[in-house]
């Protein structure tokens, strides 16, 4: 199953302007970065067993998560839960939001994703703004 795209539009633009490389900002993501670089596909055998897609030869492997389109291989937090473990103490993600964040993308519907507080497109998935002002774009006064 893929995700389209279009549901996402603030994610799409977030993947066009990916900042592949850029350096870990205080576990914020770099919004001046340099530009990603091309979509790249490697040979499976190449790649088979590659313990982060996150940084491969200097930057994420698209083909691990996307098509050359950039449309999603399979819906965000699926892709995610791959390779990541969510355990006590993790937000939910699959969940409505229900109050309108402007500047956080969302999955159709006003789901969260894990990409809604992460930024995937980094060497390290690092969040997108501080912890605390992270977490009060949704959870005002806490």
């Amino acid at each position: 199953m893929r995700l389209s795209l279009t549901p996402v539009a603030a994610a799409l633009g977030a993947i066009l302007s990916c900042t592949h490389g850029a350096p870990d900002a205080g576990r914020v993501a770099d919004a001046a970065a340099p530009p990603r670089s091309a979509f790249e596909v490697y040979p499976a055998a190449e790649v088979a067993g590659l313990e982060s897609p996150h940084d491969y030869k200097g930057k994420a492997l698209c083909q691990r998560c996307h098509e050359p389109s950039l449309a999603l291989v399979k819906p965000v937090n699926a892709l995610c839960r791959e390779c990541h473990s969510f355990g006590h103490g993790n937000h939910p993600v699959d969940v409505v939001q229900n109050k309108a964040v402007k500047d956080l993308p969302l999955l159709a519907g006003g789901n969260l994703g894990c990409h809604t507080c992460h930024d995937p497109h980094q060497r390290k998935v690092v969040l997108r703004k501080p912890f605390n002002a992270l977490c009060q774009s949704c959870h005002v006064g806490h």
